[in-house]
């Protein structure tokens, strides 16, 4: 049986069985915002058993691609049944739409490529204990609290800095006041790094959960790289959290970014999960 109609009890009950297994929710915060709100295109299929799969396909604005993410039952992993799951949740893409697939678990990605799927990126995990992310500063910048009147920058910088990244590098002021209407976003939270000229780079921290802080977006100006003003905002955004009593680090980051690794490294972090996206090839795949 197959609903496009989100049932919270029947839904999060299932979700939360699927993290509990796994150790780490199925659904990428983006992909369940889309599930609960239904701004994207959601699918849960049952069995005798109950709920066996959820798809969750969110659209992203800057290049009108469309991503799936597919939450399968533990009790049901086979090969054919990993397949199964793939063709239908890319099922919810509507037609001549280009999509691509995300997944972590090793049985997921093989089902995948044994459909014509192949990697085209990586995003990471890094975590660590915020007690030993140590804050630095940048010469000559003043990091601090946002004003309301610094989001025009905000959005500059952050497109500037994420030019060519496929889902952050169109931000708007209209998606920037999106993000304040989260249930996580407190814009406490944001802080700015200001030369004499004006801002120069942001981050965005919040709490993941009742013991993580995470530092959710750092950007600065490309004009200002080399600066430290990264290290500077990053580890700033640490000890705000560090001070509402969270005591884990983490942040995420693409694979290729050599940079953020880098810097992420050096305070002290280290990459404890990863997850793929992966794109139908010309020879096999899902029909887009």
């Amino acid at each position: 049986m197959h609903s496009t109609v989100y049932e919270p009890t029947s839904v999060e009950r299932f979700l939360a069985a699927v993290t509990a297994a796994d150790g780490h929710p199925p659904l990428s915060e983006h992909k369940l915002t889309v599930v609960r709100d239904g701004t994207g295109r959601f699918g849960s299929w049952r069995d005798a058993d109950g709920i066996w799969l959820v798809g969750s396909v969110a659209r992203h604005d800057a290049d009108g691609h469309w991503a799936v993410e597919a939450a399968v039952a533990e009790r049901v992993r086979t090969p054919a049944a990993e397949r199964d799951a793939i063709g239908r949740s890319t099922g919810l893409v509507p037609h001549g739409g280009h999509h691509t697939l995300w997944a972590h678990r090793i049985q997921q990605i093989m089902a995948a490529e044994a459909l014509g799927y192949r990697a085209v990126r990586a995003v990471v995990r890094l975590s660590g204990a915020i007690a030993d992310v140590v804050p630095t500063r940048a010469r000559g910048i003043d990091v601090g609290p946002m004003a309301d009147s610094d989001v025009q920058s905000i959005v500059s910088i952050n497109n500037r800095a994420f030019t060519d990244h496929p889902e952050q590098g169109s931000m708007t002021e209209a998606g920037y006041r999106s993000l304040e209407r989260l249930e996580w976003f407190d814009s406490k939270r944001v802080m700015v790094a200001r030369t004499e000229d004006g801002v120069v780079g942001f981050c965005i921290a919040k709490r993941a959960a009742e013991a993580i802080g995470e530092v959710y977006l750092v950007a600065v100006d490309p004009d200002a790289a080399g600066l430290g003003i990264g290290r500077a905002l990053t580890t700033a955004g640490f000890a705000l959290l560090g001070e509402h009593g969270a005591t884990v680090a983490q942040v995420w980051t693409d694979e290729e970014n050599q940079s953020a690794l880098g810097l992420y490294q050096s305070i002290g972090l280290a990459i404890d999960f990863r997850t793929r996206e992966l794109a139908p090839t010309a020879a096999g795949g899902q029909a887009d």
